[in-house]
Formats: C-alpha cells, structure tokens, sequence
C-alpha cells in the first residue's frame, strides 16, 4: 500500500521539491545556497525574483524536469534527477535538496495515514 501512495503521488511530491526550489528554500527551511559570483546573481534574479538571490537549482528547468522517485527496498525510496547536473548540483549543495522538507514530509505521513485509515474502513466495513 505504501509503495502505490507513493508511486501514485509521485508526481505531487516532485512537484513540492520544485516548488520549494523556485523561493530557493532548501530541505532545512533554510537557503540552497549563495552565489558567488555578483554578475551571476542579478543574471539569475532576472531570471527568478522568488528566490531573493539565493540559489534557485531552475536555470533551465532540466533538474527538477528530471526529478524522479526510485524504490530502493519496501521501505526505502529514493528521489533524484535524470539530468546530467544531477551529480555535480549534488555534491556541490547536498543531495539532501533532493529529499522532503518536514512540512511536505508531515503533508505526505498526513496522506498516508488516511489513506491506510480509509482502507481499513473499507475492509472492514464491507
């Protein structure tokens, strides 16, 4: 049952990651990260005022495009992107940017519980 929610609502939980990526938040509630460079920072405002500046990861949209959730065991899934960035943007802010915040993990066990809660009612009440 998990393993449906999940397949089921993937497109959803991807979609929260991208969303939370264009206001630059990352998984900590805290920023992505900074930019280094002050020529680059106005390109990339320019581009995504949401951000503040701060690091967005949707330069071109292919990171998040890619975004996509992998079961690893019954229990343990895993989300990254397809595109070829994937490794370096990882490595360079963390591969954690690619997980849940609490507030969308909280979303998500919220999702779970009652739909395992609604199954059971059907079960029971057949």
């Amino acid at each position: 049952m998990l393993g449906t929610l999940i397949v089921f609502n993937s497109e959803t939980i991807v979609d929260g990651i991208r969303q939370r990526w264009l206001f630059g938040k990352g998984v900590e509630s805290d920023i992505i990260g900074t930019y280094r460079n002050s020529d680059y920072k106005a390109f990339k405002v320019s581009k995504n005022s949401r951000a503040g500046g701060n690091v967005d990861l949707t330069l071109t949209g292919a990171l998040g495009r890619g975004l996509t959730i992998k079961k690893r065991s019954e229990r343990q899934y895993e989300i990254f992107s397809t595109d070829y960035k994937f490794q370096s943007i990882s490595l360079k802010y963390g591969l954690e940017q690619f997980n849940l915040d609490s507030q969308q993990t909280l979303e998500l066990f919220d999702l779970l519980y009652y739909s395992a809660f609604e199954d059971y009612l059907n079960n029971v009440y057949v």
